[in-house]
């Protein structure tokens, strides 16, 4: 059966790309977290929290990449429907597919390890973190996931293949600044999974809603910034395999570049060939 961009049962097919990538991610990540911590609070072993989420979103990021686009986040998929790339449908589709998937697969890293540790990953305020601190803490690293994410998989270029790569180094990145402060997020069915398959909704869940959420929205707003100043005619030629590739590509965009190297001294002589006189120019 052959499925096409949209409709249907491409949504239906990608919805469950989403739930199945999902469930895989948290599977990955929260058993990893599990596992390294011992059960105690993640923000006792920041490193090995920031490799298990970064790898899990690597490796699952690039399975599903080509069939659902590796959203796995609520704020990616509310970030991409505010810049296009998707319909309200769609989007309603993956987000029930996100929370669903979640849920599954931290239940699955729960229950294929021993019970003698809890899950953790429960997002919650430690070391004295404020609500406002948290809020703005989820807020900011949120936007630059989802900026990455606009940059290395909508903004296609020779390397968009590896946007897998980019996308959980920024998720290390994340995990590395925000695990001793508030678990880190950056996901809101990442927060609702872990909270119900531990039972613990803490009185701050709303953060680690509505702060990647707002950020989703302020990575959406750079993106399309970004887009309308046309952010790829500043600097041409980067995606270029030769110099002559990178050359024509500047000199159609850049004006400067066009005026160094399109003013070569020029010096005309007299031909004659036959009976047709013309003129022979030639380049110094």
């Amino acid at each position: 059966m052959i499925f096409g961009k949209s409709g249907a049962l491409a949504w239906g097919l990608q919805s469950f790309g989403e739930f199945v990538g999902t469930a895989m991610f948290l599977y990955l990540a929260t058993g990893g977290v599990k596992s390294a911590t011992g059960g105690l609070q993640d923000s006792s072993f920041p490193l090995s929290v920031a490799a298990s989420w970064g790898a899990a979103l690597t490796v699952t990021t690039w399975a599903f990449f080509r069939i659902s686009g590796s959203h796995f986040n609520p704020a990616i998929t509310l970030s991409s429907l505010i810049t296009g790339h998707i319909s309200i449908p769609k989007a309603i589709l993956y987000f029930i597919a996100q929370l669903l998937g979640a849920m599954v697969g931290a239940a699955l890293a729960r229950g294929t390890s021993t019970a003698e540790y809890p899950l953790g990953s429960v997002d919650q305020l430690m070391n004295g973190e404020s609500r406002s601190r948290a809020f703005f803490l989820e807020f900011f690293l949120t936007a630059i996931m989802v900026f990455v994410f606009h940059m290395t998989v909508h903004e296609k270029n020779k390397s968009t293949f590896l946007a897998a790569l980019p996308i959980g180094l920024t998720a290390f990145s994340c995990y590395l600044f925000g695990s001793r402060f508030t678990g880190t997020s950056i996901n809101p069915a990442r927060a609702f999974a872990t909270s119900v398959v531990n039972r613990s909704f803490t009185i701050d869940h709303w953060i680690f809603w509505f702060g990647p959420l707002a950020g989703g929205v302020l990575g959406a707003a750079l993106h399309l910034l970004f887009r309308w100043a046309n952010y790829d005619h500043l600097n041409p030629g980067q995606d270029a395999e030769s110099f002559a590739q990178y050359h024509r590509a500047n000199m159609a965009l850049d004006p400067e570049y066009a005026a160094a190297h399109g003013g070569l001294p020029t010096t005309t002589v007299p031909a004659t060939t036959g009976t047709t006189t013309g003129t022979t120019v030639i380049t110094q």
